[in-house]
């Protein structure tokens, strides 16, 4: 047996594995957004929900643009969207040069974390009730 790692192009695994998760998980769903003015892109979020399970897994925003709130509402958007679908709570990781802060006061609570984990950085992880 060889292991190897694919191109991004090859995606059989992918589709096994989430052939696998399908007889488990019942409802899932993208719930990934972005802002954009002008046809240029401001911010965005990858999100997505597994039956009741919010899973945001990044958020980014344009240097020109941090600190007016786009953050907040991106990520308000996608858990308001997912509590809607049933998500009960909602997980995400950040590293220490990124976001803990802005997590936490959005309401996240940490639960786990590795320290340093990148060079001198920590990432860490987090969840929030729905």
């Amino acid at each position: 047996m060889e292991i190897r790692f694919a191109p991004e192009e090859e995606i059989a695994p992918k589709l096994l594995l989430g052939e696998y998760n399908e007889s488990f998980i019942h409802s899932a769903e993208d719930l990934s957004c972005y802002a954009e003015e002008g046809g240029v892109c401001l911010g965005g979020i990858n999100a997505f929900r597994l039956d009741t399970l919010l899973m945001v897994d990044r958020l980014w925003v344009d240097e020109s643009q941090r600190g007016k709130g786009l953050g907040r509402r991106l990520l308000t958007a996608v858990e308001e969207k997912g509590r809607t679908q049933g998500a009960k709570l909602a997980e995400l990781n950040t590293f220490g040069f990124q976001a803990p802060d802005f997590y936490e006061k959005m309401g996240y609570r940490l639960f786990g974390k590795l320290d340093p984990a990148v060079g001198e950085w920590g990432h860490y992880f987090y969840v929030k009730d729905l």
